[in-house]
């Protein structure tokens, strides 16, 4: 027989918060988001390194198509932040007080690390296509 403090296992953890799929469509965009940065970083370094030594009109081609790929990093950074701060909204309030102690240091230092790799990771794709 389930004590008062487990919920039944018909019951879903985040019970109380209402569905789950608000939760999991946010999980998604955000691992969607991630993908996507990296994917476009990878995409700017290879048309990059592509368009040496190609005719004027196809450096002007791959140029803008460097752009958009660039502004589509930059829309996957914006849907990676906003779905990151979903998480921490729910992180907060599902794990148990004596637990956050030891989880916020190592998210802490998750994140830092995270901050430095995207950044520098965009400003570089920003250096390969504006120069």
């Amino acid at each position: 027989m389930p004590s008062e403090e487990t919920p039944p296992p018909s019951v879903p953890a985040a019970a109380g918060q209402g569905s789950a799929l608000p939760r999991i469509v946010n999980n998604f965009v955000h691992d969607m988001s991630t993908g996507t940065w990296a994917a476009c970083i990878l995409v700017i370094w290879v048309i990059a390194s592509q368009s040496q030594g190609v005719s004027p009109e196809a450096a002007a081609v791959l140029s803008d198509a460097n752009s958009v790929v660039f502004w589509l990093l930059v829309i996957s950074l914006v849907g990676l932040s906003v779905t990151g701060a979903v998480r921490l909204f729910y992180w907060r309030s599902e794990t148990p007080p004596d637990e956050l102690k030891t989880k916020r240091g190592a998210l802490i230092f998750k994140h830092v690390a995270f901050l430095l790799i995207y950044g520098l990771g965009t400003a570089w794709a920003a250096w390969m296509v504006f120069g």
